[in-house]
C-alpha cells in the first residue's frame, strides 16, 4: 500500500466505508490511492482545478493499477461534482476561506455527501462559523504536525437543526479538539501565543501614544489581545 504523509494518514483514518469517494483538490492522487488500496472506497473521483496536478495523479493512479477505479474530472471546487454523486468527500491542503468558497458554491453536494473532511491550512475560525452557520455536525477534529506547522483536520456532516454550538475558542481551535485535548493543542497555543505576543511587541515599538483609539495599529493591538486573551483562557482550562 502506498505510503501517506502524516497528514495524509490522519485523512485516510478519517474516512469511513464507503462506496465513492470524491477528492477535491487530488494533487498527486496519493489520497485515492491509499483508499481504493485499503478497501475503504470502491471507486474515487479525483478532482482538480489545474491540469497539471491532475495528469500527475493520473500517472499514479495508472502505476497504481487502478485507473479502471478513478474518475479524473477537471473542476473549481465541486463544480464538476453531482449530489448524492459521492458518500464521502475530502477537500484539503487550502485556506479556510477558500474553503468556506467552495463549501458555500457546492452546499447541496455537501449536504448529500455522509460525510466532509477537510484540512485548512488558515483561517480556522472563518471555515468553522461557515459550518455552525449551515447546520453542520462536528464528527470528529484531529490536529496534525507538517513541515513545523499545526493544522486542524475537520470531519463533519449536515444535521438541519442538530449544528455544533461554538464558542469563539472553539471556533478558533476546535470543539472536539478541545475536548480532546491533545498535546498538539498546547504545542499550538504556545506557539501561537509567542506569535501573538512578538506582534504586540512590534506593534507597541511603532505605534504613536497619541494616535486614537480607531487607529489601525491600536485596532490591530485590540485584536492581538482577544487572541491572547482566548490563548489564556483555554490554556488554564485545559491545566485544570
Amino acid at each position: 500500500m502506498i505510503k501517506l504523509s502524516p497528514r495524509l494518514q490522519i485523512i485516510y483514518d478519517m474516512v469511513p466505508d464507503c462506496d465513492v469517494v470524491c477528492d477535491v483538490g487530488c494533487d498527486h492522487g496519493y489520497l485515492s490511492i491509499a483508499l481504493l488500496q485499503g478497501k475503504k472506497a470502491v471507486k474515487a473521483i479525483a478532482m482538480d482545478i489545474n491540469k497539471g496536478p491532475l495528469e500527475a495523479a493520473k500517472t499514479n493512479v495508472e502505476a497504481a493499477h487502478l485507473a479502471s477505479q478513478v474518475d479524473f474530472r477537471l473542476s473549481d471546487g465541486l463544480m464538476k461534482l453531482n449530489e448524492s454523486e459521492a458518500d464521502v468527500i475530502c477537500i484539503c491542503g487550502m485556506g479556510g476561506a477558500l474553503i468556506a468558497r467552495i463549501l458555500a458554491a457546492g452546499i447541496d453536494v455537501v449536504k448529500k455527501a455522509n460525510a466532509v473532511i477537510i484540512e485548512p491550512q488558515s483561517e480556522y475560525a472563518v471555515v468553522r462559523r461557515f459550518l455552525v452557520e449551515n447546520d453542520m455536525l462536528f464528527l470528529d477534529e484531529e490536529l496534525c504536525s507538517e513541515e513545523g506547522k499545526i493544522y486542524p483536520i475537520i470531519k463533519f456532516c449536515y444535521s438541519s437543526g442538530n449544528p455544533t454550538a461554538c464558542s469563539e475558542t472553539d471556533l478558533e481551535y476546535g470543539p472536539v479538539i478541545i475536548k480532546k485535548r491533545p498535546k498538539l493543542l498546547m504545542d499550538l497555543l504556545e506557539k501561537k501565543q509567542s506569535e501573538y505576543l512578538a506582534i504586540m511587541d512590534r506593534l507597541n515599538s511603532i505605534s504613536d501614544k497619541s494616535e486614537g483609539k480607531d487607529s489601525p495599529i491600536q485596532l490591530r493591538k485590540n485584536e492581538i489581545s482577544k487572541e491572547l486573551e482566548l490563548i489564556s483562557n483555554l490554556r488554564t482550562r485545559l491545566e485544570e
